[in-house]
């Protein structure tokens, strides 16, 4: 082929490119937004997500901050992270994943705290119902929505209240309060007729275990109500008091 041929080709090659960039970017700016779609969320309303979000529909969809878009949605404490996408032609796809509550901070109006300690606002889902109680924390009417607490007694409790979710759901709602005692040992109070157990500190999955068996294999035999206090402070052993007589 020789040298003329071969630089119109080239240029027909490059003005084929060009024209298919031209039309890919008016096809791309004649597409707007007419639906906007939420996934992955339980407790935050789609609504509310919606309405955070602000995409309004007959948007250009690429004149749209994605990014924006995201920390709109990420404003709301419930929300952990969110991915948005385009999802052409004419649709933005936000797709959640929410900070779960795991046990009800004890104070005066209802505050929630999460698995990293992260503390979560009031709000009506079934996701907030049938929580523990988390009591005894320190300074607890300065806590602030969206703070992490840390302290080694909160970082425990939360570890238990955790495990015992890995362990058994049946065991996380045995416990319907933990209490801490400012370093000292953590005492959970059984949902069933408010019977202490002491967990110590330390060895949590293990003391977990032993206590799941106990309480299958011995208290649903002879009832909770004649049971006054476990102690899982020994190692590979459940020390507990019995009622001379049941409650």
């Amino acid at each position: 082929m020789s040298t003329g041929k071969k630089q119109i080709l080239l240029g027909g090659l490059i003005l084929g490119i060009v024209g298919l960039i031209v039309w890919s970017n008016v096809w791309k700016s004649n597409l707007t937004v007419s639906k906007v779609t939420v996934e992955g969320n339980r407790i935050v309303e789609a609504n509310e997500i919606l309405q955070l979000a602000q995409v309004k529909p007959g948007t250009p969809l690429y004149d749209l901050d994605l990014a924006a878009i995201r920390d709109n949605v990420v404003s709301n404490f419930f929300i952990k992270d969110a991915v948005v996408e385009r999802d052409l032609p004419s649709t933005i796809r936000i797709t959640v994943r929410e900070r779960s509550p795991i046990a009800i901070i004890n104070r005066a109006d209802i505050l929630y705290i999460d698995e990293e300690g992260v503390v979560l606002p009031h709000s009506i889902s079934k996701e907030t119902f049938d929580l523990p109680i988390l009591s005894g924390l320190s300074s607890i009417a300065s806590l602030k929505v969206g703070a992490t607490l840390r302290d080694d007694d909160v970082q425990e409790a939360l570890t238990i209240l955790s495990a015992s979710k890995l362990v058994n759901k049946e065991l996380y709602h045995l416990i319907s309060e933990v209490h801490l005692r400012n370093g000292g040992d953590i005492v959970l109070y059984a949902a069933e007729w408010g019977v202490p157990i002491i967990m110590g500190r330390g060895d949590i999955a293990c003391k977990l275990v032993r206590l799941e068996t106990f309480w299958n294999e011995v208290v649903r035999q002879r009832g909770s109500q004649a049971l006054q206090y476990v102690d899982l402070r020994y190692e590979d052993q459940v020390v507990v008091r019995w009622r001379s007589s049941p409650a």
